[in-house]
């Protein structure tokens, strides 16, 4: 306000300019922040202590000033308006009508977002089997279609399975055709790239992908069958696959681990691999209820240099993998190993529980080129497969495989870095004796085809 001088003229002018000066706008601001602060039903009392002390200050203003001579600011509150009052309680209600639809906009705002959390925290875990990198399904590859009930990664075996052709052919009867062929077509070979059933059948069987070479059935007859199914094979598959799988109809196959198995192969050269026996030659044979393969390489030398030329190959016998072993040794095919690092098999002539729970035939020993395991070290953890496998077998071993899995373990591609004895079977010194009896591999144990 400035400096106040000594004279009575001037603080009575100076005490009416003030009061004229004061805006009465901010009086009514002043009064409104304070009665805001107030409960409802002492507002009235406040206003009217508040406007009979303001004649008591305007009376003090004078002498206030001429003893501090720096007149201090004064609060004066809002004359006794008839209309102000009504004027501050339509302030207030209005003021209050517009605080409601604000917090019930915010309280919709809240609602709405934990709704929407909820909706989008139940769509992610619904969403997540449809996510690239979770899998639902470990055969999307071979049947197009995927499973939202099971999440595992299988990315790694997709990419597996994609860089190798197989083509399976798997010998049968046609008694066989209600019960172990849909067991087959219903569990591994439906991951096979392309599968052929051979049988001897007068009937027409459609999208069974059954071929009838014309061979009889029998034990006796399995040699013939075998060339007439590779001969099949190599006229009208050679060059669409990289690899021939040869397995029978009681066999089960996991698939991503055989093609992993061949992947270290290459197979324009000639590869032959399953589960080895010593017997016959120095190299020994492939167990054909095992499961073997031969490459693309293998399958051209075994028919063009052996079946289709004279003296070099048998064109019959009892025992078809022992012929066919010794037509691809006959041709410069070498045996490749299956073992894994801890010397673990990965092909099995016999069944799951007969491994595991050692009831092997007692002469197995004998058969077997390397050492026969029992127990929990008996199988690769990577196994190919397993022989005399029946239909509910199967089924149960591909819900164990492939439906079911232990929450928190998780096997690593990088764990199964050089997994796998990959190279050439040296050959052993010849048997002392190499005249083979009918039905040696019978009295073994049972592992060749009966049928």
């Amino acid at each position: 306000m400035g400096m106040c001088r000594k004279s009575k003229k001037y603080n009575v002018h100076l005490r009416t300019k003030l009061l004229t000066a004061i805006p009465r706008s901010r009086s009514s601001l002043y009064y409104v922040t304070e009665s805001v602060t107030k409960v409802s039903g002492a507002l009235n009392k406040e206003l009217d202590l508040r406007i009979q002390s303001s004649t008591f200050q305007l009376q003090t203003f004078a002498k206030t000033c001429s003893q501090s001579c720096i007149m201090e600011p004064i609060r004066i509150p809002p004359p006794d308006d008839p209309g102000m009052r009504l004027k501050i309680y339509l302030f207030l209600v209005l003021g209050c009508l517009s605080v409601v639809p604000f917090v019930m906009w915010m309280g919709t705002k809240y609602t709405r977002t934990r709704f929407q959390d909820a909706i989008i925290s139940r769509n992610l875990f619904q969403a997540l089997p449809s996510v690239p990198s979770v899998e639902i399904s470990p055969t999307r590859v071979a049947t197009g279609a995927r499973n939202s009930t099971v999440f595992v990664d299988d990315s790694v075996a997709i990419e597996t399975l994609s860089k190798l052709k197989i083509f399976c052919w798997i010998t049968t009867m046609e008694k066989e055709i209600n019960n172990k062929i849909p067991a087959v077509n219903e569990t591994w070979a439906r991951r096979c790239d392309k599968r052929m059933f051979v049988m001897t059948t007068s009937k027409k069987y459609p999208g069974k992908e059954i071929v009838n070479l014309g061979i009889k059935d029998g034990r006796q007859h399995l040699t013939e069958k075998s060339i007439a199914s590779l001969k099949h094979i190599y006229k009208h598959h050679l060059d669409k696959y990289d690899w021939f799988l040869k397995a029978d109809d009681d066999t089960f196959v996991v698939m991503e681990n055989l093609k992993f198995l061949l992947s270290h192969y290459d197979p324009t050269e000639g590869v032959y691999v399953g589960h080895l026996f010593k017997k016959y030659t120095k190299w020994g044979y492939m167990s054909g209820g095992a499961g073997y393969v031969i490459s693309r390489q293998a399958l051209r030398l075994l028919v063009e240099q052996g079946y289709n030329t004279k003296n070099t190959c048998a064109k019959s016998g009892k025992d078809e993998d022992v012929e066919v072993a010794s037509c691809l040794h006959n041709v410069g095919v070498p045996v490749h190993n299956t073992l894994d690092r801890f010397g673990r098999e990965s092909f099995h002539a016999f069944s799951a529980g007969d491994h595991i729970m050692g009831s092997l035939p007692k002469a197995m020993q004998e058969w077997d080129r390397h050492e026969t395991k029992k127990g929990k070290e008996c199988c690769s953890q990577l196994t190919i497969s397993f022989h005399y496998v029946d239909p509910k077998q199967m089924r149960t071993l591909e819900f164990l495989l492939y439906r079911t899995s232990v929450y928190g373990r998780k096997s690593e591609p990088r764990f199964f870095h050089n997994f796998f004895q990959i190279g050439v079977v040296p050959s052993l010194p010849l048997p002392t004796t190499t005249i083979r009896k009918p039905g040696a591999e019978k009295q073994a144990g049972k592992h060749a085809k009966k049928g």
